[in-house]
C-alpha cells in the first residue's frame, strides 16, 4: 500500500511538472484571475481576514502557474503510518491588481488579476523586429595579395549587406556610402547645423542599431620542405553601436586562413595540385556567411529596453512600430510593492508607445524615469 501511494505521488508530481513547463513555455507571463476567502472572526477586526483572503488568492494564482508536489510518511507512537502531501507553487507572481473586495456575513472575499510566470530565459525563443543602419565598411587589402582578391572583398561586403536586408526581423536603412563619425554626430545639434538643415545627416535613431563592418585581407607564405604554400589571411570585425548615443553595444570577430596556391620544384606536380578558383572561394564565402548569421542572431535576440517618461498623465516610451512594438505587448519595470510592475501597450505610433499598468492603483508619476523591458515577441 505504501509503495502504491508513493507511485501515485511520483506520477502526480511528474504530470504537474510537465504541465507547468508546457504552460510557461509558450508565453513569458500569463494572466490569472483568482478568488481568495477568509473567515470573519470579528466584525471589528477586518484587516486580518482581508490579509488572509489576499494571501489565499495569491497562493491560488501561483498554483495556476504549476506546482511541486512532495510526499512523505510519518509514524505515530502507536506505529500507524500517515501519508502526507506538500503542495508548493512552482511559479512567480510578478504583479497583481485587486479587481473587487466583498464582505459577507461569514467571509471576506477578494478577487485578483495576477501576472504569473518567469522572466529569465536562456534561449532566444521569441525573436523581435530590430531597426538597423548599415554604414560604410572599412576594407583593408594588402598589396601582396592576388589581383582577384579586390573583387572577392566587394562580394563579401555585398553578401553581408544582402544577408541583413533579407532577414525578416531586421528593418535596414542603407548608409553604406557614409562613414560613421560617432563623435561628430554626438556633438552636433541638428537645429543649428548647416549640413543638417540643408542636406541632412545620416543618423541612427534611438532604439535602433548602427552597424559598421570591417574586412582585412593579407597574404601569408609558409615553406614546408621544398613546397611553398600561399594563403589568404581574412579577418572580419563587425561593431554594432546603439542609436542616438553611438556607444558600442557588441562586437563580433572572425579570422581564418584560406590556401590559394602552392608551388614546388616540380612543374607537373604543381599543375596537378593547383586549386580552382571555385574551391578557393567556397570556404571563404561559407565563413563569411557564418559571421553574418552570428551578427543577425545577436541582433534579433536582443531584449528591448527603454526609459519611461510620464507626459500629461500618460506612460510613454520612445519606441514604436519600427522597433517591433505592437498593441497589447507586455513590458515590466521594477516594482515597489511587488517584484515587478507589469504594463501593456495601449497605443503605438511609429516611434512612440503609450502603456498602462496592470495594477491601476499604482501612482502614474512613480513610473517616470524608470527602466522598462519588453517581453517576448511583441
Amino acid at each position: 500500500m505504501q509503495l502504491f501511494t508513493f507511485y501515485i505521488l511520483a506520477l502526480v508530481q511528474f504530470l504537474s511538472f510537465i504541465y507547468a513547463n508546457i504552460a510557461l513555455s509558450k508565453d513569458t507571463i500569463r494572466f490569472i484571475e483568482t478568488t481568495g476567502r477568509a473567515v470573519l472572526e470579528s466584525e471589528q477586526d477586518l484587516d486580518t481576514p482581508r490579509r488572509r483572503a489576499l494571501e489565499d488568492a495569491l497562493y491560488l494564482a501561483a498554483l495556476h502557474g504549476g506546482a511541486k508536489i512532495n510526499g512523505f510518511s510519518s509514524v505515530d507512537t502507536d506505529t500507524s503510518i500517515k501519508e502526507n502531501l506538500v503542495v508548493k507553487p512552482d511559479s512567480h507572481i510578478l504583479d497583481f491588481d485587486i479587481i473587487s473586495e466583498e464582505q459577507t456575513e461569514t467571509h471576506f472575499i477578494i478577487k485578483l488579476r495576477s501576472a504569473v510566470g518567469q522572466l529569465k530565459r536562456s534561449n532566444c525563443e521569441n525573436k523581435g523586429l530590430k531597426s538597423i543602419s548599415l554604414y560604410k565598411p572599412t576594407v583593408l587589402i594588402h598589396p601582396s595579395v592576388p589581383y582577384w582578391v579586390h573583387s572577392l572583398a566587394d562580394k563579401l561586403i555585398e553578401d553581408f549587406k544582402i544577408s541583413l536586408q533579407s532577414e525578416n526581423n531586421l528593418n535596414m536603412t542603407d548608409y553604406s556610402d557614409v562613414a560613421l563619425q560617432q563623435n561628430e554626430l554626438k556633438s552636433i545639434n541638428d537645429s543649428f547645423d548647416y549640413v543638417s538643415l540643408t542636406s541632412g545627416r545620416s543618423r541612427t535613431n534611438y532604439g535602433d542599431y548602427a552597424i559598421v563592418p570591417s574586412l582585412e585581407i593579407s597574404k601569408s607564405t609558409k615553406l614546408s620542405g621544398f613546397t611553398t604554400y600561399d594563403s589568404l589571411k581574412i579577418a572580419f570585425d563587425t561593431n554594432v553601436y546603439e542609436g542616438s548615443n553611438y556607444s558600442l553595444n557588441f562586437s563580433k570577430s572572425q579570422s581564418f586562413e584560406a590556401l590559394f596556391d602552392s608551388s614546388g620544384p616540380w612543374r607537373t606536380i604543381n599543375l596537378l595540385l593547383k586549386s580552382s578558383r571555385e574551391s578557393i572561394l567556397e570556404p571563404i564565402l561559407q565563413k563569411a556567411s557564418e559571421h553574418s548569421k552570428e551578427i543577425i542572431n545577436e541582433l534579433v535576440c536582443k531584449k528591448v529596453y527603454s526609459k519611461i517618461a510620464v507626459n500629461n498623465g500618460k506612460i510613454e516610451v520612445p519606441l514604436g512600430k519600427r522597433h517591433g512594438i505592437s498593441i497589447s505587448a507586455l513590458a515590466v519595470t521594477q516594482g515597489d510593492q511587488t517584484p515587478f510592475n507589469v504594463l501593456s501597450v495601449e497605443q503605438v505610433f511609429e516611434n512612440k508607445s503609450v502603456l498602462i499598468p496592470l495594477n491601476s492603483s499604482v501612482e502614474i508619476n512613480k513610473f517616470n524615469g524608470k527602466s522598462i523591458q519588453f517581453l517576448g515577441k511583441m
